[in-house]
């Protein structure tokens, strides 16, 4: 009988609905995270069975929802594992794009791209406006109980938005952004296709151009080998002094010591990040000191145990792909073979 190893904390709701995605004769085997204390945590690649144990399950597995640490498909499949798919619950998959393992040959691995982008867009909003409006500040003056002015405000309407990356977080962002009449000029690699909420593309070649008349700046790019460090201290200084930036895509893309030297000099004015590099930053980095910076661990999508919809969308791709699975039909969120850097075999 065919098994879906299920390595992912879904509620019972979700788990019927995966089994009736996956069809009749399937079963399932299912297993918990050892840390769910943080959605980072949750994606670690541990379970709550030992690796010699989660090799065993993957080598009888034929599809596995969750994130197996890539050492350890390695070994199922060297041992003669049956797996034909990964289905990530994280839009990321550079844990098995990018390193020295190779991913298992014949194995189909996909993203759940699409279940986060609700949620991360209005993030993204309540991040700009508090900026804009001094919020976090204030909040800050609050403890102190100091009743103070702090001057000047920013405003969202008509403002110049430059969003790195056009898929569906940051799509989500700009179609939010519509209602606040600002102009959205997004991030891509094929900027010849019009993307819905864009009101112009550019590709990341083009985008250092941008940034002066950005007045917020969105991170929502994969962490590849281009992307990495490119918002460095000299962009960053392109910007406008009233400029924010929010990540929330992977911490790599913004060199976190320049943008702590960039906030410290009040060359922009402020900046919120959802991921770091690294993650999470260690106890004595300037950021965290800094008081135009707001941190958050990594918990702008939401995911298990933290919000209804986002497991809902996560589970809705997972089932998409059992049922095409099933059928022989296209998987949804493919990563194609030219993702990896080194190749499957």
């Amino acid at each position: 009988m065919p098994t879906l190893l299920l390595l992912a904390p879904f509620c019972d709701e979700h788990v019927d609905a995966l089994r009736e995605a996956a069809g009749p004769g399937w079963v399932i085997e299912r297993h918990w995270p050892a840390d769910m204390s943080t959605p980072k945590a949750m994606c670690s690649g541990r379970y709550d069975l030992s690796d010699d144990e989660l090799v065993a399950a993957l080598e009888r597995a034929d599809a596995v929802i969750g994130e197996p640490a890539l050492p350890l498909l390695r070994r199922a499949a060297d041992e003669g594992s049956r797996l034909r798919l990964v289905q990530a619950t994280w839009a990321g998959t550079d844990r098995y794009t990018r390193g020295d393992v190779a991913f298992p040959a014949g194995v189909s691995l996909c993203s759940a791209v699409g279940g986060f982008g609700q949620l991360i867009s209005q993030y993204v909003v309540a991040q700009v406006l508090g900026l804009m409006q001094n919020l976090p500040a204030y909040r800050d003056r609050q403890r102190g109980a100091s009743w103070e002015d702090l001057g000047a405000v920013g405003s969202l309407d008509g403002a110049r938005v430059l969003v790195f990356g056009a898929g569906n977080i940051g799509g989500w962002v700009a179609r939010r952004l519509r209602g606040f009449d600002c102009t959205v000029t997004g991030v891509c690699r094929d900027p010849s296709r019009p993307r819905e909420g864009f009101d112009r593309l550019v590709t990341l070649d083009d985008a250092e151009a941008e940034l002066a008349g950005a007045d917020v700046v969105v991170g929502a790019l994969p962490n590849t080998r281009s992307t990495a460090g490119w918002l460095d201290g000299r962009r960053l200084r392109l910007m406008g002094p009233g400029a924010v930036l929010v990540n929330v895509g992977r911490g790599s893309f913004v060199d976190s010591n320049a943008l702590a030297e960039v906030l410290a000099e009040g060359a922009i004015r402020g900046a919120a990040l959802d991921v770091t590099a690294p993650e999470p930053l260690p106890a004595g980095h300037p950021l965290w000191q800094e008081p135009r910076c707001f941190i958050t661990p990594h918990v702008s999508g939401g995911s298990f145990g933290r919000h209804r919809q986002t497991e809902d969308n996560i589970c809705a791709i997972c089932c998409d792909n059992l049922r095409a699975l099933a059928a022989g039909g296209p998987l949804r969120n493919l990563v194609p073979a030219s993702a990896f850097e080194v190749a499957p075999r």
